[in-house]
């Protein structure tokens, strides 16, 4: 199990736990992708592609430099597939705040 955290359109962000990919894509409603932020070294979000322009968009992301958006649930996960810290979920509530 890992710890991860979860950010759905119009809701608060809250701590879960994942056992593995099937889990995430539950999570997120589909078949899963990882994007970036440039704040956010060390995290992927996990999201569903599919959901752009069907579901809500939850938060803009920049990635390389170029604005995008999250839509539908994301997942926030550490890169290296361990659990995120105190500090990353310190460091994320600072992220999703910045773009409200």
């Amino acid at each position: 199990m890992i710890h991860v955290y979860v950010k759905r359109p119009h809701e608060a962000a809250f701590s879960y736990e994942v056992d593995g990919q099937d889990e995430l894509q539950e999570l997120v409603g589909g078949e899963i992708e990882v994007v970036a932020d440039d704040s956010l070294a060390g995290i992927s979000l996990i999201v569903n592609e599919d959901a752009r322009g069907v579901k809500a968009n939850n938060f803009p992301v920049t990635s390389e430099g170029y604005l995008d958006w999250v839509y539908g649930t994301c997942v926030f996960v550490k890169e290296d597939g361990r659990s995120l810290s105190e500090e990353d979920l310190l460091r994320i509530n600072r992220f999703l705040t910045a773009k409200v």
